[in-house]
């Protein structure tokens, strides 16, 4: 995957990495904006939140303020939100500007046995690090990671069908789900996506699905990570 430009600052955000992937089938252009949340108590107590229905603390409504501004000059179709109480509430940024709908396809997976886990619990926290990524573990009472991969391919295939003359989209969704997102849309697969792609409450990605040729992704990131250029 080679890097293709950096372009100049947009706002507060910077494009991070331009790379072009698979080539596109849609049949018009389809530019996707995925979004993570704003943090929660839970994400500053470095809790595992998963299926957890936590909302937004002041950092976290001041983030999603934040990326209301940097895509205020996007004019936006639609914006598609996960149904947990933290999507939905970066989601309100939005309200005038295009009708929001939450589809429970994009909530977080849950944890099983190890919701609410921090680094006050070694034993567990450790055991959770080492499973979360094995494809058909279901964490003791949780879901699967295949099971949410296909969740998310079901809300990209409902998206896209809503949407066939091309547009601009938001989605707002999670840490878990937004890689899984991420990789059906630019054609990695799931299980390498999952674990090696890793999106901050403060960082956007920009995916441009042409009607022919290839899919581009861009990272939007703060100036306060100006170093992961």
């Amino acid at each position: 995957m080679k890097p293709l430009a950096l372009s100049r600052s947009l706002g507060a955000a910077i494009f991070a990495c331009a790379l072009t992937f698979f080539a596109a089938t849609a049949q018009a252009q389809l530019t996707v904006y995925v979004v993570r949340h704003g943090q929660t108590d839970w994400n500053l107590q470095g809790r595992i939140q998963g299926g957890t229905d936590n909302p937004l603390n002041a950092t976290g409504r001041e983030q999603a303020a934040s990326m209301g501004r940097t895509l205020s000059n996007t004019k936006v179709d639609a914006v598609y939100t996960s149904s947990h109480q933290r999507a939905r509430q970066t989601a309100e940024v939005f309200e005038g500007r295009a009708p929001i709908r939450p589809m429970d396809e994009l909530r977080e997976r849950f944890f099983g046995k190890f919701e609410g886990a921090n680094d006050k619990d070694p034993a567990i926290l450790a055991d959770w690090n080492k499973r979360r990524f094995t494809w058909g573990d279901n964490m003791e009472g949780g879901e699967t990671l295949e099971s949410q991969s296909r969740r998310a391919e079901t809300a990209l295939r409902q998206i896209r069908s809503q949407h066939p003359n091309g547009g601009t989209v938001v989605i707002v969704g999670h840490g878990g789900i937004n890689p899984l997102l991420v990789s059906h849309l630019i054609g990695v697969a799931p299980q390498e996506g999952a674990s090696a792609i890793n999106q901050g409450n403060d960082e956007i990605y920009r995916i441009e699905l042409p009607a022919s040729g290839t899919s581009q992704i861009w990272k939007l990131i703060p100036r306060s990570k100006l170093n992961e250029l």
